[in-house]
């Protein structure tokens, strides 16, 4: 779901760029396009809100976009990744149709551009999800992902 506890922590704040690809209309019914900080922060908040069953290639598309967009604008410092695994297929709350191999390509773009913008310098939060055995097939996706270890 939308990230609204960090959108509204940094919100004014023009040093952290915040990034939200989420189901959209879902809980918590924030993360509109119209959300884009504000004072100093104005611009610096990005939300994609996709809907639910959003396919695969269309999801993995929007976020390369999304993440091209943010690097076009911003140089980070480090990379902080909010990892919710109630993206995956098969949640019961969420209603996205991601697979273990989605989080692992998209953390390794997030690795390499870090490698290019910020030293690598990458930390990840390993998030809820409401599929335990998918939740630790997301978590090791991520993992191996952050590793440079080969697809799960």
């Amino acid at each position: 779901h939308h990230g609204n506890g960090t959108q509204d922590a940094f919100y004014g704040d023009a040093t952290v760029y915040f990034l939200s690809l989420h189901q959209s209309p879902h809980y918590p019914g924030t993360g509109g396009v119209d959300e884009r900080g504000q004072g100093d922060g104005e611009g610096y908040t990005l939300n994609i809100p996709l809907p639910m069953a959003t396919p695969r290639a269309d999801y993995l598309d929007a976020f390369e976009q999304a993440l091209g967009q943010v690097l076009k604008k911003f140089s980070p410092e480090f990379v902080l990744v909010s990892a919710g695994f109630d993206v995956m297929a098969e949640d019961p709350l969420g209603g996205m149709l991601l697979e273990p191999d989605d989080l692992y390509v998209m953390t390794r773009r997030i690795v390499e551009d870090a490698a290019a913008d910020c030293d690598g310098k990458v930390v990840a939060l390993l998030e809820g999800g409401y599929n335990p055995p998918r939740v630790g097939q997301g978590v090791v996706a991520v993992i191996r992902g952050l590793a440079g270890l080969e697809k799960p």
